[in-house]
């Protein structure tokens, strides 16, 4: 009997309304050799885990479930350290979440082989859509046009932005009794696992959109890309943290971007009354706190510059008004004497 080849996990709670979806991305895999599907439910209550045990019965020997009586993630979080990675037998591994899923049933076998061909390398990954259930924008591919026309995907270019969406990425996996090499308590550990995994080596990019990455009001990253505080209180931490484990790991600092997210978790906790997190993040982030109490003491400034200069432009745009009114007059006026 051959060996799996590659583990995939997947974690869900509350997924009832996608999970149907995810699971059926899995196990449709055509491939030429055994693959496992490690799925945590971490006691979900909309019966999401009646349908994970519904498809192990169905699946057998694709399925491996793992079921929670109480929840995992409010006792301390770590779920796919804890209770998935330790489960790992592929040498490959792939990631889909439960609310997430893939498209195309050849997704494995070509993410395998091209690990396969390029020893080398510990990560691939492909295109992806990135979907909005509520509708309020169309969807999008990931990496997009501009990004893939910047040139080969590097380690270095994977330092500055996070290009790999984690449904898309497989991994040539390292971390078996490594575990621990992932710092506890930071967010997004996908961003540094690619990291890991794609230091020193190749990153190989299938042009083929073969996956689906859900944006929804239930999902971790909902107002990511928003100015809503809700999120920096959930995640504004958990980010610094992932910063300074990038700097200690792999020597890359980006002062600005640390402390424009001290800044907006800063300002979050001011506005939400939230002063635990304020002082946790002075005293854990004791550089970036003091970036941005110097940022928002210079809001005033800028904002008294800003109406400054928003005054003059009205008053310029009054002013070029009235001229093109008197223009307009004159014009008239030279029209009419000439017809006279």
């Amino acid at each position: 009997m051959q060996e799996v080849k590659v583990s995939v996990l997947c974690v869900t709670y509350n997924h009832a309304k996608f999970i149907r979806r995810a699971l059926d991305g899995m196990v449709m895999q055509k491939t030429d050799f055994p693959f496992e599907v490690i799925v945590h439910d971490d006691a979900s209550t909309d019966g999401t885990a009646d349908i994970v045990r519904e498809y192990a019965e169905r699946y057998p020997d694709i399925i491996v479930p793992i079921f929670q009586t109480v929840n995992q993630f409010s006792q301390g979080g770590m779920i796919a350290r804890r209770f998935l990675w330790p489960r790992i037998r592929g040498k490959y591994v792939a990631f889909c979440e439960g609310d997430d899923y893939w498209t195309d049933p050849q997704k494995l076998q070509l993410q395998a082989d091209w690990l396969d061909a390029h020893p080398s390398s510990g990560l691939c990954f492909h295109y992806a859509t990135i979907h909005w259930e509520n509708g309020e924008r169309p969807d999008s591919v990931y990496p997009d046009d501009k990004m893939v026309a910047e040139g080969p995907f590097t380690f270095e270019r994977l330092l500055k932005r996070n290009f790999i969406q984690t449904a898309s990425a497989m991994y040539r996996w390292r971390l078996k009794g490594r575990e621990d090499s992932v710092p506890r308590g930071m967010a997004p550990g996908d961003w540094y696992k690619h990291l890991l995994h794609a230091e020193g080596g190749e990153i190989g990019f299938i042009p083929r959109n073969m996956s689906v990455y859900r944006r929804h009001s239930g999902g971790v990253w909902w107002g990511s890309d928003t100015a809503d505080g809700r999120f920096y209180l959930r995640n504004g931490l958990k980010h610094l943290a992932f910063y300074q484990a990038v700097r200690e790991q792999f020597g890359y600092a980006d002062p600005s971007r640390e402390a424009d997210m001290a800044r907006h978790t800063l300002l979050a906790a001011v506005k939400a009354k939230n002063f635990k997190v304020a002082a946790d993040l002075a005293e854990r982030f004791p550089a970036a706190y003091d970036d941005a109490i110097a940022a928002i003491d210079k809001l005033p400034q800028q904002l008294a510059e800003a109406n400054r200069l928003t005054g003059r432009a009205r008053r310029h745009a009054r002013r070029l008004k009235i001229l093109a009114i008197a223009l307009a007059v004159v014009v008239v006026a030279t029209l009419l004497l000439v017809i006279a």
